[in-house]
């Protein structure tokens, strides 16, 4: 069902699923299955980032609901999340021919539009670095 897709390049907040986890090279390992965030994982996240100026979404994963036209990165001429397909022509990379297990993809918004080349990119994106790279293709 179209309206129950999920984002996932979500924030830290109550009710989000943590999915994935930033290993030192950058990359996102995945969980076997999600884990549903609450109030107290939030708050000592923003202990952490207080003390070493690390948000949670450089160290984590989040998906949570798609939010479609209420999010700055909805295409409302096309219907669709614009920040799949930008990430995919920044990184310029194919899908590899066995995905990597992820618990959220039966949901995720940019599979169902991105299908396995969408998920080929997803473990290279960490949410305060996504916005780095697209500001920079922005002023190129």
């Amino acid at each position: 069902m179209e309206s129950s897709k999920s984002c996932p390049s979500y924030i830290a907040k109550p009710g989000a699923e943590l999915f994935g986890i930033v290993t030192a090279e950058g990359q996102v390992a995945y969980l076997e299955e999600s884990i549903k965030i609450d109030k107290t994982f939030v708050e000592k996240a923003a202990e952490h980032e207080a003390r070493t100026g690390q948000a949670a979404e450089d160290r984590f994963r989040f998906s949570g609901k798609c939010i479609q036209g209420g999010c700055g990165q909805w295409d409302h001429e096309h219907s669709a999340c614009s920040l799949v397909g930008r990430i995919r022509e920044a990184l310029e990379k194919k899908a590899e021919a066995a995905l990597s297990p992820c618990a959220i993809r039966s949901s995720c918004r940019w599979y169902f539009q991105g299908g396995a080349d969408a998920c080929g990119h997803c473990n290279e994106v960490v949410r305060s670095v996504e916005k780095q790279r697209l500001d920079a293709l922005a002023t190129e």
